[in-house]
């Protein structure tokens, strides 16, 4: 609703007119324009057309001058009503609608109708009798033909006349509203503001909209000249802080400041995007030492939940003036907005963050993003081919379950045509949601509430992962390694998550689906350069660890401190019994648990993924809150303290603002609530995360050669190293422990650690 203002101030930098009236519907004022555009009509007469989903406004189509255009099932499938169509799909004339719904009823606008009477059985009556009043006539004499009307529809229909008279009432459109409408003052191109269209598309974020206004005939002003002193940054770009402390302040890809950086290793450099700048310094040899200040990191810290964090657009938000684009100004532009986000990390407690955890990173993420890993394209190719006949093979039973030909009677990408079979023809009739569209929804959460009801959902969730692993990984992969080393680069994103994790693109190394066989074989195709090995190091039950810790829950503490494995004692304490009895259904349902706790999962989500009943699974859960009643705690602690100060923290004090837990929509406060208890727990986790990372890196440079270990992939929680073959046994047990003492946690950290020629084919360290 408070979106509506927003709305009307766009529509009127455009000198769009805004038509309202108090006590009047939409319906209402849409009536009345047309009827009056109808009879005041520009010279040589108007077509009037109505662009609405709502049907109601069918009673205004008056011949050919009124008609009314609407979706029919989307964007692509749309239809003009004039009479003709009308009649085609009612058998009725416009002025019938009224009556139609009448009797009818419409939900969706409160209007009752006859209870019991339909939409064909109301179209069959009005088109007999040609109006409510002319039906009502007819059943109300005594000598009227029972043949006609049937004594229990004509109970029915006598029984409810006044609500079928007021149904009809309520349907009727007014079209006689006094409403101060002109064509000129809506020919919006005479009346347009495009000061006010910048401002507004600025003010809201519409950065892609700004860039479309030529389209549309309207070309944005030249920007202004910054308003605030240039002098203090001199043409090298050289400037002395207030604290006296050299000062670059650089754009990124300004090469040349390389060469005084190399000789001023105490300066402090300043840039948006910085990661580009060390890239380019690790081609040119010499490692960048100095401390910096990235302005985009800075904005991603203080409002990690939007996506773009370009610097024209985080400047504009903080200065509501336009940065000019003279590359001169950059410096300046880079200055201010650095002096102003020092104050507000400081302000909101998130300087160590910013300073110990996301400025170390730059330079590690620049480097892993040079260095790549190489990549076995032989064994990608041989991949395609036999993903290719699993998918065939996937496709002929999915076909035969579903009894169409074997060559294939529909598309099983499609959602409209599996919906079609799913539903339709197979009649499966679990509690599935609707789309927007109103169709039931085929995707993947929806299908899982079906697998027990068909054996063909399995087979189709099989296949789409499948898909999944070919089009977004195997087919792609050729084109994105460099045909220079044999290596692919993939680009690692800092401000990607609310949460503080790392995500990766061209390609996306976060997701790649291991559950399957080729998924494991994808994984052999990242290998090793000759010479070296590949060593992951892996954090073990790491966000449980944390759980642990922040709860303050004794019973979870304890277990991890003994060395036990976390999911077998939980399932020791839910099913009580010893931990030797504990069977692998049993962990398995305990393991759901336990990560579903961390991510608000319900009686019903757990219900569905442990495959109990939702009765079993409300047991389970009150179960396991009175067993780790520290984790019970913290999570009330949690909301209440999300509710009180509408962010939470990670335990090193990273921020994520929760806007919608105030919201008055129960749904959204909901998710809010579950934000609220997973961001300390995965927020913590990507902070440890990054903090092992910068140390192990540092490690590397004041101890060891460029060429003997590079740090090449960070997925989830591993970290996946190329280590010269001899030095394995040294340095593995050296990252190990630097990981494992990363933090002192409650609970012991635990890293494992393996090593191999590929990915997947890896023994212990």
């Amino acid at each position: 609703y408070n979106q509506f203002p927003l709305v009307k101030e766009v529509l009127s930098a455009f000198g769009i007119p805004v038509f309202e009236k108090q006590s009047y519907e939409a319906d209402d004022l849409i009536g009345s324009l047309a009827i009056k555009a109808q009879k005041n009509p520009p010279t040589g007469g108007l077509q009037i057309i109505i662009a609405t989903g709502d049907l109601d406004t069918l009673q205004l189509v008056d011949g050919k001058k009124i008609v009314v255009f609407t979706l029919r099932k989307g964007v692509n499938d749309t239809v003009i009503y004039d009479q003709e169509a009308i009649k085609a799909r009612y058998g009725l004339k416009p002025e019938q609608l009224n009556d139609y719904r009448g009797l009818k009823g419409d939900p969706s606008d409160n209007i009752p109708g006859v209870p019991g009477v339909g939409e064909k059985t109301a179209a069959e009556l009005i088109k007999r009798f040609g109006s409510i009043d002319a039906l009502y006539k007819f059943l109300e004499d005594k000598n009227r033909d029972k043949k006609i009307v049937s004594d229990k529809l004509a109970a029915k229909l006598l029984a409810n006349k006044d609500k079928a008279l007021f149904s009809k009432q309520l349907s009727i459109i007014v079209t006689d509203l006094d409403v101060d409408f002109s064509f000129e003052g809506a020919d919006w191109r005479n009346n347009v503001k495009l000061n006010d269209i910048e401002k507004i598309f600025r003010d809201l974020g519409f950065a892609s909209l700004l860039k479309r206004l030529p389209e549309i005939g309207l070309t944005a002003g030249e920007t202004a000249a910054p308003q605030f002193d240039l002098s203090a940054v001199p043409a090298d770009k050289l400037e002395t802080d207030p604290n006296k402390n050299n000062v670059y302040v650089v754009e990124p890809e300004d090469q040349t400041i390389l060469k005084k950086i190399s000789v001023s290793p105490q300066a402090v450099i300043i840039g948006h995007d910085l990661k580009k700048m060390f890239r380019a310094a690790i081609k040119r040899g010499p490692h960048i030492k100095n401390k910096i200040f990235d302005t985009k990191i800075a904005a991603y810290l203080l409002s990690p939940d939007i996506k773009d964090y370009d610097f024209s657009k985080i400047y504009y938000q903080e200065f509501k003036e336009v940065p000019n684009e003279r590359p001169d100004f950059k410096a300046a532009y880079l200055w201010k907005l650095k002096k102003l986000f020092w104050e507000k990390l400081k302000s909101a407690n998130l300087l160590g963050v910013f300073e110990n955890i996301e400025m170390p990173l730059v330079p590690v993420l620049a480097e892993m993003e040079f260095q790549g890993i190489k990549v076995d394209t032989q064994a990608i190719a041989a991949l395609l081919k036999s993903g290719n006949k699993e998918l065939s093979k996937l496709e002929e039973k999915i076909y035969k379950f579903a009894g169409v030909p074997p060559t294939g009677g529909f598309n099983i990408n499609s959602p409209q045509q599996l919906g079609e079979i799913l539903f339709t023809k197979l009649g499966l009739k679990g509690r599935v949601r609707k789309t927007g569209g109103g169709a039931l929804s085929t995707a993947a959460p929806e299908l899982e509430k079906l697998r027990d009801e068909h054996p063909i959902i399995d087979l189709i969730l099989q296949y789409r992962e499948l898909q999944k692993l070919k089009t977004t990984y195997i087919e792609p992969f050729p084109q994105l390694v460099d045909p220079q080393d044999g290596r692919l680069h993939t680009t690692y994103n800092q401000t990607g998550t609310g949460t503080g994790r790392l995500s990766s693109e061209n390609p996306n190394l976060q997701n790649i689906p291991v559950k399957t066989e080729l998924g494991q074989e994808f994984r052999k195709a990242f290998i090793a350069e000759n010479g070296y090995n590949l060593v992951s190091f892996d954090y073990s039950q790491l966000e449980l660890r944390i759980v642990a810790h922040i709860a303050r829950d004794e019973k979870m503490i304890e277990v991890f401190r003994r060395g036990e494995d976390i999911h077998t004692a939980t399932a020791a304490e839910i099913f009580e019994v010893p931990l030797e009895k504990v069977t692998k259904e049993m962990r398995r349902q305990a393991k759901t648990l336990n990560f579903g706790i961390i991510y608000g999962m319900g009686s019903l989500g757990f219900s569905r993924s442990a495959g109990v009943t939702t009765k079993r699974a409300r047991e389970f859960i009150t179960k396991y809150f009175a067993d780790f009643s520290g984790v019970a705690e913290y999570m009330e602690k949690t909301k209440e303290k999300a509710h009180r100060d509408g962010y939470v923290e990670t335990i090193f004090g990273r921020r994520r603002q929760l806007f919608d837990i105030y919201s008055t929509i129960p749904q959204m406060q909901a998710q809010a609530e579950r934000m609220a208890i997973n961001h300390p727990v995965q927020g913590t986790a990507a902070d440890l995360m990054k903090i092992a990372m910068a140390n192990i890196y540092q490690s590397i440079h004041q101890n060891y050669k460029d060429d003997e270990a590079r740090l090449l992939l960070q997925v989830h929680d591993e970290l996946v190293f190329e280590i010269k073959d001899e030095l394995v046994p040294k340095l593995a047990p050296e990252f190990k422990k630097i990981m494992e003492s990363v933090h002192r946690l409650d609970v012991p950290l635990i890293v494992d650690v393996k090593y191999g020629k590929n990915w997947q084919e890896m023994e212990p360290a």
